[in-house]
């Protein structure tokens, strides 16, 4: 059985002679994808632990291939990728790797040092007094700046981080763009299109009415028939307190989030968020390129099952039409001799051939001739059109 070109057994040998995560990348997939797939065929996997004792120099024991009870299992696309395409992906993870060394070493200034455009756009929309209609009292513009969605307290903190991060991501030659019409801030990376949003946590209580909100909805129920000047009061059912707590988040599916923590603030991690966010680029564009080179699969799947489908039907109108013209051969020379057997009676009556006979021999004749499939004729009645019922109001 194979598997996009690929045989069970062929997969089986790459996964004992080299590394889940080695054989995952010629293949475009992740380490869990591959587990997965093997999973799913029988095919056993080194234990933990296996890989160490070999390069210790212990020889080790393969555990033996399984047969399958069900051989028609569903073929799944697995394509080996191109040696270069396999090296740039290495490469791109080894330079995550040593970015976060790299970004570690850039402090965080307490105050905004020479900003980015970007960042002074931001700070400026964000910093307005008015226009902040959300509950939690998050300030939030992703249609027109970056998207940030943090408290007032919070802001000057979130752009002097952001401020750092985007300088050191375009370092390494990463484009950054509002996308007004998705109200989404994208890093641009290596042509792959990764979501980035920076906000706050909000901690949510159950809010307890005031004595004036009380008095308020007092007011309102006891307030006469004629009386419509107090309205009800709008008591909110929850109490938003900012906590100062950031989160970066980075991609839709499959993302990836950054938090402060009790041990380390963002300001300390942005090496890891950098890493993470060139590791996590990878992997999207791992996946789009997994998931269009499936859609090509079945696209000429397909196209197969449609070529395979006309050309049964083809096949069946052919025959269907060989089947008709056998019958009508056989129709015909049974008209024939029919015609010939009258003929025959008629020369041995007294009467003999008359001008009556002799015309329907020639009818019946013609009959067999237009029948006929190895006769090209065609006939003035039979194969002329449908006559057509004349309508209500004639002539």
């Amino acid at each position: 059985m194979s598997i996009g070109g690929v045989t069970r057994e062929a997969l089986y040998d790459e996964v004992w002679a080299d590394p889940v995560t080695v054989v995952a990348g010629r293949y475009g997939l992740s380490d869990v994808g591959l587990a997965k797939i093997c999973r799913k065929l029988a095919i056993p996997l080194p234990t933990r632990g296996y890989w160490a004792m070999v390069k210790a120099g212990r020889i080790m024991k393969k555990t033996a291939l399984p047969k399958l009870k069900n051989s028609r299992i569903e073929t799944l696309p697995l394509t080996r990728l191109a040696p270069d395409v396999v090296e740039a992906r290495t490469e791109a993870k080894v330079k995550a790797t040593s970015l976060r060394k790299t970004v570690r070493e850039i402090p965080v200034p307490g105050e905004l040092l020479d900003p980015h455009p970007l960042i002074k756009a931001t700070a400026k929309r964000l910093k307005q007094r008015d226009d902040w209609a959300d509950p939690k009292g998050l300030r939030s513009a992703p249609s027109e700046v970056l998207n940030l969605q943090v408290t007032r307290g919070a802001l000057d903190r979130a752009l002097r981080i952001t401020d750092v991060l985007i300088k050191a991501l375009e370092v390494q030659g990463v484009e950054i763009r509002v996308d007004g019409a998705a109200k989404a801030t994208y890093l641009i990376m290596n042509e792959t299109s990764v979501s980035f949003m920076v906000t706050e946590h909000v901690a949510r209580s159950r809010h307890e009415a005031t004595p004036a909100e009380i008095k308020a909805k007092e007011r309102y129920w006891n307030r006469t028939r004629w009386d419509s000047s107090p309205s009800f009061p709008s008591i909110p059912d929850y109490d938003y307190t900012p906590t100062g707590l950031l989160t970066i988040s980075a991609g839709h599916w499959h993302g990836r989030n950054w938090r402060d923590t009790a041990k380390t603030s963002l300001e300390n991690r942005l090496g890891e968020v950098v890493a993470g966010l060139f590791a996590l680029a990878e992997e999207i564009r791992a996946k789009q390129e997994d998931e269009r080179r499936r859609e090509e699969e079945r696209r000429r799947a397909l196209e197969r099952y449609e070529f395979l489908k006309d050309r049964l039907e083809q096949e069946q109108k052919r025959f269907k039409k060989l089947e008709e013209e056998a019958v009508n051969l056989e129709r015909a020379m049974r008209l024939r001799i029919y015609a010939d057997a009258v003929e025959q009676r008629a020369m041995t009556c007294v009467d003999g051939m008359t001008k009556e006979l002799d015309d329907w021999l020639a009818w019946t004749r013609a009959k067999a001739d237009w029948l006929d499939p190895l006769i090209r004729v065609s006939d003035p009645i039979l194969d002329a059109p449908e006559p057509k019922k004349p309508g209500y109001y004639w002539g």
